[in-house]
């Protein structure tokens, strides 16, 4: 029976990591043979483009982490990287918010009160929406899809937000709450229910103003470097008349388009969008043939994100314990 117990959480990390990669693998439409075959011929800029994007998907976790730890220190930045990495694949399979549901158990076993997660997703979920759609809106201006004056007016609600932004989180609250009580009523077991209703002792708008802001000010910092990434992918494959803010508009338009797909990932829904704005620089084809690279670099950039943030977990582990040793 012991022996049983010691092995069940082995057996099930290994049934779910076989089914992330089955979900993972069936994203990937282009042959073994053709994949070898491109990162044998990869240049330098795609490699380059690789690490960039990793550095994106640091930052990300950087932002989570520091949001989780606004009000109290929950977890040192080391454990909330790899807790964000480590949920991050979990995303592969179908429903969307399993890489949510993973975070939160695993910050769980960190101690990080329920509540607290709950706050942290609902603020991390609005400054990137927010901050994609900046990018976004740049990239329809660029295409002459609206016009300019519309960058003016979202300045000018960004500024209305600022000014209002106590009376405008209190209204947020209210619905929020409301929401979750319906859910916790009609939506969840007992069990969920009870944790929800706990969850609404506290407000989940809870950052002040100045540092909403600076944390929407970080996701901006990281989108730009993800538009560069994609913009050195994308002069990999010898795309050349494309701007900087023109690359991350049109990843961040993928990825908000994306989150309407019920499909692991937002397959098809982002590489359609891709496609269609990639047309404009380049031929269907070849455009075609990007937006699937571009979701095998994705991949190998939480993969290399990973890789790092776990082996520098085993190595401190390994040299914690041959200090106790001693």
């Amino acid at each position: 029976m012991n022996r049983f117990r010691t092995l069940l959480p082995a057996v099930t990390k290994l049934l779910l990591a076989a089914v992330i990669v089955y979900f993972a693998a069936t994203t990937i439409t282009l042959e073994p043979a053709e994949l070898v075959s491109y990162f044998r011929h990869a240049g330098f800029l795609f490699y380059v483009s690789l690490l960039l994007f990793t550095v994106f998907l640091l930052l990300q976790a950087f932002i989570w982490t520091a949001i989780l730890n606004d009000s109290s220190r929950q977890l040192s930045f080391r454990d909330g990287l790899l807790v964000y990495i480590n949920s991050q694949f979990a995303k592969y399979i179908p429903g969307g918010f399993w890489n949510y549901a993973g975070r939160v158990v695993l910050a769980s076993r960190k101690g990080v009160p329920f509540d607290i997660q709950m706050s942290t997703i609902v603020y991390e979920n609005v400054l990137l929406v927010l901050a994609a759609s900046m990018y976004a809106l740049i990239l329809l201006a660029d295409l002459g899809e609206i016009p300019l004056y519309s960058l003016a007016l979202l300045a000018l609600l960004l500024t209305l937000l600022y000014l209002f932004f106590n009376p405008v989180s209190a209204a947020v609250n209210r619905c929020l709450q409301l929401l979750m009580r319906r859910l916790g009523t009609h939506r969840f077991t007992e069990r969920f229910a009870a944790r929800f209703a706990e969850s609404l002792d506290r407000p989940l708008f809870t950052l002040q103003r100045n540092r909403f802001f600076l944390y929407f000010g970080y996701f901006m910092v990281s989108h730009f470097i993800m538009g560069i990434s994609f913009w050195l992918l994308l002069k990999s494959f010898h795309i050349q008349h494309v701007g900087i803010f023109y690359a991350a508009g049109t990843f961040a338009s993928a990825w908000l388009l994306g989150l309407l797909s019920p499909l692991p990932g937002g397959l098809g829904v982002r590489e359609g969008l891709l496609v269609y704005l990639l047309s404009f620089q380049t031929d269907t084809a070849a455009a075609l043939h990007l937006s699937v690279i571009a979701r095998i670099w994705n991949m190998a950039g939480e993969l290399l994100f990973w890789a790092m943030m776990n082996a520098v977990h085993y190595i401190t582990k390994k040299r914690m314990r041959a200090h106790d040793a001693k």
